[in-house]
């Protein structure tokens, strides 16, 4: 195409018979990947240079892990932008609604483009499977990308395990450069996965955790407000205490440093940039006062909760629990998220997420089917999610930890087709101010 100004209309196709068709003004592709074809096109139409590109994937961690590395480049005067679940956000601000962790490959080369001409130096995004597996990265290739663990989510989509871990995989094989290095998380048990795939690619390794070659993690002890850490890297060991509440946390602040610093990470760079802060909704600490501590988490798989409660559960009085499950949404991971509540917890306040479509009853039978009498003793099921979060917090007194699950930064709920105003920051705070 010499000018493409004179083009009134491009259509790409996979198959097609034309006719009647004013073709002076009309341009037929024919493609048999029709993703991958406006991935290269939305390239040519919103170039960019943007020197430094990093994804971050994996079940959890995505989100703050991009967040840790947006304020860990604004204390380097390196300006930033973050493509995921809580929008696109350029230095800190608002730049673009999305209503996807990963937006659209068109959306994602016209904001790189009008980034670039803002001077973005540094583009984080979260890529979530579906994402990857629909080509929406399609065209950007990442100097840095990071792997953080893998556990059942969007079942419904993917239908099974193997085609969610492929789906993760895409990223390191087609989203890669010759000088793309990989940052991995050893202690997930499909780490070896995702190393052998980076092998096989040749993209360098820059591993952390527990069984790491590069960033090891000797031990970890929780003590009160913080995650004393024994560290050794570049064979010197040493001590870093984490102002944090879980490990996990310790490790996605861990996988930003190296994200950020790379081979020039040392002892004295991590207590430099220890202040950082965590993002809206993850492990929130909203209440602290009279020997009792209100969190929002938006922690919605098996996983994310069992890493919340497994830590927060070392607390002298009750661990209180309210969430439920997204409705029209993998089924499966249902009972294996109450399996955790019930372990965990002393009382549990099961209610609605997002229901939408489906009957809030169903869910509630599909959570509570394989538990055991006993089990269900300690449940408490209050459908709307308002009136859950009150009586839960009429429920705990001093030594209590309540933990308010599900849908963290969120400002709505999905109930039919409508998308209803809602906080359960707002509902928790207002009812503990008359505690």
């Amino acid at each position: 195409i010499d000018d493409v100004s004179k083009i009134a209309n491009v259509i790409i196709l996979t198959s097609f018979s034309v006719s009647n068709i004013d073709n002076k003004s009309t341009i037929f592709v024919q493609t048999r990947n029709v993703r991958e074809l406006m991935g290269e096109i939305s390239s040519i139409l919103y170039p960019n240079s943007i020197k430094d590109k990093i994804a971050i994937t994996g079940t959890n961690g995505k989100t703050s892990i991009a967040h840790y590395v947006s304020e860990l480049s604004s204390k380097q005067f390196i300006s930033n932008a973050i493509f995921g679940t809580l929008g696109v956000l350029f230095n800190k601000n608002k730049f673009a609604e999305t209503n996807l962790t990963t937006p659209d490959v068109i959306t994602n080369h016209r904001l790189l483009n009008k980034l670039n001409k803002k001077e973005c130096e540094r583009v984080i995004f979260e890529a979530s499977s579906i994402g990857l597996h629909q080509k929406r990265l399609q065209n950007i290739y990442f100097d840095k990308l990071a792997f953080t663990n893998l556990t059942n989510d969007h079942m419904d989509y993917h239908k099974d395990f193997r085609n969610y871990k492929m789906s993760k995989s895409i990223l390191f094989n087609e989203n890669i450069k010759k000088s793309t290095i990989a940052i991995i998380n050893t202690d997930d048990k499909y780490s070896k996965f995702f190393i052998k795939v980076c092998e096989k690619n040749k993209i360098k390794i820059l591993d952390y955790g527990k069984k790491a070659k590069y960033l090891k993690i000797i031990k970890t002890l929780t003590k009160t407000n913080i995650i004393e850490t024994h560290l050794e890297l570049n064979h010197r060991r040493f001590r870093i205490d984490f102002p944090c509440y879980t490990s996990y946390q310790v490790y996605n602040q861990i996988c930003a440093f190296l994200l950020v610093f790379g081979k020039k990470l040392n002892k004295k760079k991590i207590i430099n940039n220890l202040n950082i802060s965590d993002p809206n909704g993850r492990l929130e600490k909203i209440y602290d006062k009279n020997n009792i501590r209100v969190f929002i988490d938006y922690a919605h798989t098996p996983d994310a909760l069992k890493q919340i409660l497994s830590t927060l559960g070392n607390t002298e009085g009750n661990l209180v629990i309210v969430f439920g499950c997204g409705g029209d949404r993998d089924i499966k991971k249902r009972p294996l998220m109450s399996k955790e509540a019930v372990k965990y917890c002393d009382y549990i306040f099961m209610t609605s997420d997002n229901p939408r479509t489906e009957s809030p009853k169903n869910i509630f039978s599909d959570m509570t089917k394989k538990l055991k009498q006993k089990d269900l003793q300690k449940i408490e099921i209050i459908e709307n999610r308002s009136k859950a979060i009150h009586a839960a917090i009429d429920f705990i007194k001093s030594g209590d930890t309540l933990i308010i699950a599900g849908k963290g930064h969120e400002k709505y709920q999905i109930i039919n087709d409508k998308r209803i105003y809602f906080s359960d920051s707002e509902i928790a705070i207002n009812k503990l101010l008359d505690k």
